[in-house]
């Protein structure tokens, strides 16, 4: 698939392969079906697949089919294929021709992908106009492929088919999580393919094919992962018929749970339920990590500190997640990483006019203005430019985007954490050492890659909110020896660590059985393999 030259990134428009085309088209047409509308049919993908579907198909030789397409270059080639097509904003059209006047049988596409701000604003106030009216409730965060995928739903007929290609983020953004809900209620039946590789050229977005029928003897929801497009080809829609059929939950979660078997799914949802487990805000509270406005500026490794003679000037502070290598910060660890020459101590003078400051304070900022760090947008609207307002100490810190699984680390020194990491205080009579050492057991790690987002560079990525739904048991926590998991962490034996606090946590605590604690278990290798092969095919 190539992309269009200097089209695709004003509209987010990219041509979509041929084989996706021909495969949704296929499923969309299998039935009975009079009305087919493409909203964003581009040059004609789709339309291309459904001339070849007419022609060799005459069950459908009658369908009335139109696209529509805001780029007048695009569509006139789109007319090749001796379909209709609308030159226009698709909301607009939707608004003058669509809503409340007429539905369709089957819908296809593959919907432009273009952030909020460079959504044409015009276009976009319809957009979100329509969606406000349809009871959504579009935010700065709304992609545009989300009213496209949406309002083309609500234009189903009653027996409609929606098939779209659509990113992966559906599965996960917090954004999408209204469509996951009405997608759940809207189609008896839902079926999301996706790629272990790449599939669109050029660009690192991950899609799905998502599938909806209205209508449908077989209820539920199911989520084949393909190795590549090879295998849609090989083995057409016939595919779908190998799908494992699971309940809809119809709630905001993230999709990414459907990739486990029914057998993982009811005991991940019997454990979440489950209120011998602690949640996180029964333990602690999280929040983000300062923001400097200028790293270069306020963030010193220690030999500038010394240069600058900032020594009483400056605090301890973790700027990145691999400088905590352990469960627990020490003196002895901040200690090497000075020495080792990172950048680790914070541009604290205080909160005092300039002529308060220590004189190597006021020369220090006399730099960094002369750097122009001052009219940073951080720093330009602060009272005072050189001071980075600081809320609470962290007693621990959470890994905000984790490699093999998040981790809490217990601040035994106090020190400061940048937005690359969160923050943690711990709930009055609450152990945090204990808490730290349950976190990693195989229930919160297989939790926790339900709950975090994965992009292509196969990172677990937490957001405050998403880390405030963990849970943690801590049944026996108590008993765990944080130095014994603390000295495993350091060696990467995360293996011991399961071992250990499973047996305390899982088997003694909870009472599972070890058939229940391996399952945990490969639940969360299982997801763990998956996002990081993003990071090997990438």
């Amino acid at each position: 698939m190539k992309a269009i030259d200097g089209y695709d990134k004003l509209r987010g428009g990219y041509y979509t392969p041929r084989p996706i085309a021909d495969f949704i088209t296929h499923w969309a047409l299998e039935k009975l079906c009079n009305t087919i509308l493409e909203p964003s049919c581009g040059d004609g993908s789709f339309l291309a697949s459904i001339q070849r579907e007419v022609s060799s198909n005459h069950t459908v030789s009658e369908i009335e089919v139109l696209g529509v397409e805001l780029e007048a270059e695009e569509s006139k080639k789109a007319e090749q294929y001796g379909f209709p097509i609308v030159n226009d904003d698709f909301f607009t059209y939707y608004s003058q021709s669509i809503e409340d006047k007429r539905k369709y049988d089957a819908i296809v596409g593959n919907p432009p992908f273009i952030r909020y701000q460079n959504f044409d604003e015009k276009y976009r106030s319809i957009a979100f106009e329509l969606m406000k009216k349809h009871d959504f409730h579009p935010n700065r965060l709304t992609n545009i492929w989300l009213p496209f995928l949406l309002l083309s739903s609500e234009a189903l007929s009653e027996n409609g088919k929606i098939g779209m290609v659509i990113p992966a983020e559906l599965f996960q953004v917090d954004y999408a999580a209204e469509a996951r809900n009405y997608l759940s209620s809207h189609f008896e039946k839902l079926t999301l393919i996706t790629f272990k590789k790449l599939v669109f050229d050029g660009i690192q977005q991950e899609i799905i094919i998502l599938l909806g029928e209205k209508k449908s003897d077989r209820k539920g929801i199911c989520v084949l992962e393909l190795d590549g497009l090879d295998e849609l080809v090989n083995q057409g829609i016939s595919i779908l018929d190998k799908a494992e059929i699971k309940l809809l939950d119809h709630s905001t979660e993230k999709w990414v749970k459907y990739y486990l078997t029914g057998e993982e799914l009811e005991l991940l949802n019997r454990l979440n339920s489950d209120n011998r487990i602690s949640t996180a805000t029964e333990l602690f509270e999280v929040n983000v990590g300062l923001v400097s406005g200028e790293n270069d500026f306020f963030l010193s490794p220690w030999n500038r500190v010394l240069e600058r003679r900032l020594e009483q000037d400056v605090t301890p502070i973790i700027s990145r997640s691999e400088q905590v290598k352990g469960i627990v910060l020490t003196e002895e660890d901040y200690s090497g990483l000075r020495e080792s020459g990172k950048k680790v101590s914070l541009f604290t003078p205080g909160d005092l006019p300039l002529e308060e400051v220590s004189a190597s304070a006021q020369n220090y900022i006399a730099w960094g203005e002369s750097q122009g760090y001052n009219k940073n947008y951080k720093c330009r609207i602060r009272k005072r430019w050189y001071h980075v307002p600081i809320s609470w100490t962290a007693d621990a810190f959470l890994i905000r985007q984790a490699n093999l699984y998040p981790k809490m680390i217990i601040n035994t020194i106090g020190a400061l954490v940048t937005d690359t990491l969160h923050k943690v205080r711990f709930l009055p009579d609450v152990n945090g050492y204990a808490v730290a050492a349950a976190f990693l057991n195989s229930y919160t790690l297989a939790l926790s890659e339900t709950l975090g987002r994965s992009y292509g560079g196969g990172v677990l990525t937490f957001e405050p909110g998403e880390m405030r739904r963990i849970r943690v048991p801590m049944i026996g926590a108590d008993q765990l020896d944080i130095q014994k998991i603390d000295d495993w962490q350091r060696n990467g034996q995360y293996e011991k660590i399961l071992a250990y606090t499973d047996r305390i946590l899982l088997y003694d605590g909870l009472k599972l059985t070890e058939y229940e604690v391996q399952l945990l278990r490969s639940i969360w290798n299982k997801m763990r393999d998956r996002r990081l092969s993003r990071k090997k095919s990438g």
